[in-house]
């Protein structure tokens, strides 16, 4: 393998930008991102997956990478139709065999395809907020039911950890997975937000002749009183990372 250091580097030089640009496009902090172009640290798979899923022509290296981590040989045929897949579609759709972990290429229409999503480290709140920052640095990718996405498209999805229990009452609880889409950004629904540095779950509901979003919780006993915000406030203040579209849920009783 040629030095994967050497070859990230061009990688980014290439796109014409600077490693802070980079790395926030590629789901990365600026500091891992050039401790990879020193050769200090190897990328994390979900670097790798990121980096392939975007299009960048990676000669051999994703290939071989797959094989170290996951000690298993994807056959050729179905590495170049996965390749193949991610260039025209800005996503790859795999199967399992027999919970082998070795992938085979799948259809959009396959009742079990499967997608790698982006799972942010940031975490969204489901009562207070979190730390800030919005949602930039790609954790790990995880697969997820093609089907789960209702139609989306899963170059667009992402995946936050729920925290707290401000949503319980649709069934939304803490720990939970919610997988949203980024690109769906208005009308009344559950959406993962940010209020000035606050990462939250919220239901928003419109009211567009008043020109106010209420901002409400999903657990009425607990958090009765929503926010309500003017058209303007949520100018400065309120940014949409998109809808919620279904989430993953362990039992908690």
């Amino acid at each position: 393998m040629e030095n994967l250091a050497e070859i990230l580097k061009q990688i980014r030089l290439n796109s014409g930008v600077s490693q802070a640009e980079f790395a926030k496009k590629i789901g990365v902090s600026q500091r891992t991102w050039s401790a990879y172009e020193m050769g200090e640290t190897r990328p994390k798979m979900a670097t790798m997956l990121a980096l392939s899923s975007m299009g960048y022509d990676v000669p051999g290296i994703t290939r071989d990478f797959f094989q170290e981590k996951e000690k298993s040989i994807v056959p050729d045929d179905v590495l170049r139709e996965s390749e193949k897949n991610q260039k025209d579609n800005g996503f790859g759709i795999f199967k399992l065999k027999h919970g082998t972990g070795v992938t085979f290429s799948a259809k959009e229409s396959d009742m079990d395809a499967l997608v790698l999503l982006p799972v942010f480290s940031q975490t969204a709140a489901a009562g207070r907020g979190q730390p800030e920052t919005q949602l930039q640095e790609i954790d790990k990718y995880i697969p997820i039911v093609l089907e789960m996405l209702g139609g989306a498209n899963p170059k667009n999805c992402g995946i936050v950890r729920v925290v707290g229990d401000s949503m319980t009452d649709m069934n939304l609880f803490n720990g939970d997975f919610a997988i949203f889409d980024r690109t769906q950004i208005e009308g009344d629904g559950v959406y993962v937000i940010s209020i000035g540095t606050d990462v939250r779950v919220k239901h928003l509901e419109y009211r567009p002749i008043e020109r106010k979003i209420v901002i409400s919780s999903e657990n009425a006993k607990r958090y009765p009183n929503p926010e309500i915000i003017t058209y303007e406030q949520a100018e400065l203040l309120l940014r949409i990372h998109g809808k919620v579209v279904s989430w993953l849920h362990r039992n908690p009783y």
